[in-house]
């Protein structure tokens, strides 16, 4: 199987200690496999969260008037968004994008109120952007035939006591500040799993809502791309080509800097978990390695007393301890990666939850990634923390002079 002699005799010396081996093995292939676990399931949490965000507000760059972020008054909006469109249409990356109008107010029923925010959407164009017709949990995906209906998120619905059929008062201001309403019903509830549209968003139609605020225009333009790792190269493309002072691009990390924070601190868990992964083989190679030494110092004397140099000694030992080390690698990195594989394909059903996961913005359901640096990662790290654990003990056979320890043999 082997061609070097002394790491045949390490293969030999690991396989008649099949216990300890088995045992130091276990211990490395456990601590990967719940390693893997938390790194594959925390960082497809961080990806829902993040996902969910994007596609049910402002999307991966958005486009709005100056000023407008800052004061969401209606008198920032944009006029003529043609030469905007215009530039989208021929910009790399970018998927779809929805002109939308967004305005504050006030939703009120028989027994109870509560602020909103009201969005103007184009349903055909909303859902080939955010597919929001699958966030619907009751209802039809519709503004009805005289498009005075309204989507509603189901915390809201819940929090105001209505369903589906049920009428809506929704006041707001118009763009010269004069108090305007308009009766809607509710023709579906949504589910989106980002809260801040669940529980304080109504949609209705954006040609009603302009009519109904007195706005010749748009507030906002969010745009999906073909992956939102593109965020900051499409901004930059914008901002040359729109070269506008009166319009803000922005990426999605301007306006919720707390998804870049998150996904740093995955790098930072990675990190932290690669140090564990270490502290957890050196340790355990180190105990190993040391009992072993002292248990076969006859043996090595004998190996000395015949001609062996004591470098190869060590290399056995260096070879053995890597043998161990990479055997629990080996089965933890198959177990792990079956483990996660399920949890990507299948994932684990918590519907009995969804409430709660909805408040972070979470599916009901949990799943994993699967990553190639999940593995390298904790490769090396095994590598590095075995060849530093045999270090000492090798000192230690060195200082104990095995040679002489075969001398009351004779």
């Amino acid at each position: 199987m082997f061609k070097n002699i002394y790491i045949k005799m390490a293969w030999h010396n690991i396989s008649r200690r099949k216990t300890r081996t088995f045992m130091m093995a276990g211990m490395i292939a456990a601590t990967l496999i719940g390693l893997l676990l938390m790194q594959g399931i925390y960082t497809n949490m961080i990806e829902q969260i993040t996902i969910n965000t994007i596609k049910s507000d402002v999307g991966a760059v958005l486009i709005s008037a100056k000023n407008y972020r800052q004061s969401e008054e209606l008198k920032y909006y944009i006029k003529k968004p043609e030469k905007v469109i215009n530039i989208l249409n021929k910009t790399q990356h970018i998927k779809s994008y929805v002109l939308r109008i967004k305005a504050q107010g006030i939703i009120a029923t028989a027994g109870y109120s509560k602020g909103v925010s009201i969005l103007g959407i184009d349903l055909a164009n909303e859902d080939i952007h955010s597919n929001i017709q699958h966030s619907i949990i009751d209802g039809t995906y519709s503004f009805g035939a005289r498009d005075r209906g309204a989507l509603i998120g189901w915390k809201l619905a819940k929090k105001l006591k209505v369903k589906v059929g049920k009428k809506i008062i929704i006041t707001t201001q118009d763009i010269d500040n004069e108090v305007v309403s308009i009766a809607l019903r509710v023709k579906a509830i949504i589910k989106t799993n980002n809260m801040s549209i669940d529980s304080s968003s109504i949609y209705m139609k954006r040609e009603k809502l302009s009519s109904l605020i007195n706005l010749d225009g748009i507030n906002q333009i969010a745009i999906m791309l073909d992956d939102r790792h593109n965020a900051q190269i499409v901004k930059n493309s914008l901002v040359g080509d729109i070269n506008n002072k009166e319009l803000v691009v922005y990426s999605y990390n301007d306006i919720y800097p707390q998804l870049k924070q998150s996904e740093d601190i995955m790098k930072y868990f990675s990190t932290i978990t690669s140090g564990f992964m270490f502290l957890v083989a050196a340790l355990g190679i180190f105990g190993v390695v040391l009992v072993s030494v002292l248990d076969r110092i006859r043996e090595f004397g004998i190996m000395l007393a015949i001609g062996t140099k004591f470098k190869d000694i060590a290399k056995m030992i260096i070879y053995e301890s890597l043998f161990i080390a990479l055997l629990g690698y080996l089965i933890g990195s198959l177990l792990g990666f079956l483990l996660l594989y399920y949890l990507k394909i299948v994932g684990l059903d918590l519907s009995s939850l969804s409430d709660a996961f909805a408040i972070f913005g979470m599916d009901s359901s949990i799943r994993a990634s699967i990553k190639l640096e999940y593995f390298i990662t904790p490769l090396i790290s095994t590598i590095i923390a075995t060849l530093l654990a045999t270090i000492s003990p090798i000192r230690t056979l060195k200082k104990r002079r095995p040679i002489e320890a075969i001398k009351d043999i004779f």
